[in-house]
Order: structure tokens, then C-alpha cells, then sequence
């Protein structure tokens, strides 16, 4: 089985963070000088700079970039925005929940798939994809190789080797997961959930 790394970005991955928050640092710096210069020469076709002209002017713009990055750090960092999971992963990584390693108690087979091929295997298992609310999954491979990957932003990342002589994958609800044949492979899926009461 393949080692899991401990949380979703590694250093690279924060490293590649540190860079592009250097990198639009810079970019907005760029923007204010040249907003700058285009409000002094547009001031200048009214008449003579004077050093307060100069000055309002600078700071003015200053102020008006420091509002402007400001609300645009609140939107980014809002639990709104979309992209606020990445930034979350990327600078809390060690807070996400592991990945299981064995099927909680009390939970009864209900259904099991045909046996998949890497010439059958259905597309949708080849993307990202989830089970529903309640409902687990076992991925028992009976020849070859599957690699196994969990690629939801609320875990750690999985990815891992599945063969006859592994544990079976285990898939939790609701939880993106996606798998790829290496070569030829034959395995089947078995679905788990509560006993109705």
C-alpha cells in the first residue's frame, strides 16, 4: 500500500501558495504605481503638479488600492467564496479527517456490482465521484491492479495500489473518490449500510 501523505498540500503546495501571494503582491504594486502615474498626467492636462497635488493624489490612490485589496482579501477569505476551501486546505491541511481503515460497526452488505474489467469499467468510476449519504463501499480487487485515490478536499489524500493480496479499498458517503486501472484488472464493489430499524 502506498504511503499517505499527512495532509492535503504539501510543502511544495505552500511554497506554490507563498509564490502567488508574492506574485500578486507585485502585480498590485504595478497597478498603483501606474495608476499613479495616470492620475498625474491626467491631472496635468488641467494645469501646473504642485507637491500637495503630488502628494493628495499618491496617497489617494494608496488608500483607494488598501480598500480595494482589502475587500478583495475579505471575499477571498469569505466562507462564501468557493476558494476558500483551497486556502483553508493549504493553511490548516493537518486538520483533516484521516481516511477510514476499516468499516464502522453494525453495518450490514446490501448490494454488490458485477465484475468490472479495465475494458468494462463504467466511466463514471474513472472521474471523481461519491456514494450516497449512509451508503459505504468496499472495492474488492479479485485480479490486477486498481490504484484507489479519495481526492475530497474534507480528508487526507489517498492514493493507493488495490490487488488481490491488499485490503479491500474502502469508500466512505459522500466522500470523492475515483479509481484507474493499471493494466489489466477485474473487481467488484460492495455496498454496506445500516440495518433498517
Amino acid at each position: 500500500m502506498a504511503d499517505r501523505p499527512t495532509s492535503l498540500f504539501s510543502t511544495s503546495a505552500s511554497n506554490d501558495a507563498r509564490g502567488d501571494f508574492i506574485r500578486s503582491m507585485r502585480w498590485i504594486a504595478i497597478a498603483g504605481v501606474l495608476m499613479v502615474a495616470g492620475a498625474l498626467w491626467y491631472m496635468s492636462l488641467f494645469g501646473p503638479l504642485t507637491a500637495h497635488t503630488v502628494i493628495a493624489t499618491t496617497l489617494g490612490v494608496f488608500i483607494s488600492m488598501l480598500l480595494g485589496c482589502g475587500l478583495f482579501a475579505a471575499a477571498f477569505f469569505s466562507s462564501k467564496s468557493g476558494y476558500d476551501q483551497n486556502v483553508t486546505d493549504a493553511t490548516r491541511g493537518d486538520h483533516l479527517d484521516t481516511n477510514p481503515t476499516s468499516l464502522p460497526e453494525g453495518l450490514e452488505s446490501y448490494r454488490r456490482t458485477g465484475d468490472f474489467t479495465d475494458a468494462t469499467i463504467p466511466a463514471a468510476l474513472l472521474n471523481a465521484h461519491t456514494t450516497k449519504e449512509g451508503s459505504w463501499g468496499l472495492i474488492h480487487v479479485t485480479e490486477g491492479r486498481l490504484r484507489y485515490r479519495v481526492t475530497d478536499p474534507h480528508r487526507a489524500p489517498l492514493d493507493t495500489i488495490l490487488t488481490p493480496d491488499t485490503q479491500p479499498g474502502i469508500v466512505e458517503p459522500t466522500i470523492l473518490h475515483q479509481v484507474e486501472p493499471l493494466g489489466a484488472v477485474r473487481f467488484h464493489v460492495e455496498f454496506w449500510r445500516r440495518p433498517a430499524d
